[in-house]
């Protein structure tokens, strides 16, 4: 696709997702409704504020004490932008393409291309994000984490693929302490993921991947499905030790993430990334990587 194509492409996206911004502002649809609309409502509200008023002030609105960015290091949004931190110029613009809600109405991740304009006249660059939201206890969607990856202009149109949960449930708050059992079990699996990655990538991939997994990686459009993402990683001499740091859960019991530090090895060279995998509880209640992504860490 050509890039005017896509830049047609992604007006078209935002003419449809500002109507849905302009009816969220006016019914409050920034709460969760138990369905990926409010989700995807609320992230179109968190660009379409970051476009009128800058990065900043749209953080600092849609985040609470324990949101955190990756700049390029994980940070908290509020410890990041109490320093003093200022828009540049230039401006981002987002939207969201793939979207999945936790059945328990309160948890869930958005992704989707962004385009940057350093300039009215500049030539745009690209890439891809991620967002993972939590509700807090009005049921209002709060940022709880945010990144992202650049990569060439883009050759491929992006498909909308927005996903309610099967079904809708009332979960009853958790103890602290079986929050940090219920995390621990994410932890476990990424490490045990790590651990197989080292030693057989294809393997790995084949046991805790969907097989719609999307991967993002720097320099990369989407790559999406396991067979590709074998595909790139074997074409590019790709191995991966990686280590989780943090993980969480969603009270459904269905969606999950984990973050951490990888150094990659790609082509003999290697590179120190922070690592973000979105997992899903699929068949038989197995925990499977649904989407990773990898964006480069400080130094």
């Amino acid at each position: 696709m050509s890039p005017s194509k896509y830049l047609n492409q992604m007006n078209r996206f935002s003419i449809f997702f500002s109507l849905l911004i302009f009816i969220s502002v006016n019914s409050f649809a920034q709460e969760s409704n138990g369905r990926v609309n409010s989700l995807v409502a609320a992230e179109n509200y968190f660009s379409a504020l970051a476009k009128k008023n800058g990065s900043k002030e749209a953080f600092l609105k849609v985040s609470d004490d324990e949101s955190i960015i990756f700049r390029p290091d994980p940070v908290k949004v509020k410890d990041f932008y109490g320093r003093g931190t200022v828009d540049g110029p230039g401006q981002l613009s987002w939207v969201p393409v793939y979207a999945k809600i936790s059945q328990s109405g309160n948890w869930g991740f958005t992704t989707g291309p962004y385009t940057f304009l350093s300039s009215p006249d500049a030539e745009p660059s690209y890439g891809q994000y991620l967002s993972v939201w939590k509700a807090d206890f009005k049921g209002v969607w709060k940022l709880a984490l945010d990144l992202g990856i650049s990569h060439q202009k883009p050759l491929v149109e992006p498909e909308l693929n927005f996903t309610d949960p099967k079904s809708i449930k009332f979960y009853k708050q958790i103890s602290p302490a079986r929050l940090r059992q219920r995390q621990e079990i994410i932890t476990t699996t990424d490490r045990l993921y790590s651990n197989t990655l080292m030693k057989d990538q294809s393997l790995a991939h084949d046991v805790f991947m969907g097989e719609n997994t999307r991967l993002l990686f720097p320099g990369e459009e989407p790559i999406i499905g396991k067979a590709r993402i074998n595909n790139f990683i074997g074409r590019n001499q790709i191995s991966i030790e990686s280590e989780p740091l943090r993980s969480d859960r969603a009270l459904g019991s269905d969606l999950a993430y984990s973050y951490g530090i990888a150094y990659v090895t790609k082509n003999k060279l290697i590179t120190k990334y922070h690592y973000v995998r979105i997992w899903e509880s699929q068949e038989e209640h197995k925990w499977n990587v649904i989407l990773e992504i990898y964006t480069p860490a400080g130094s």
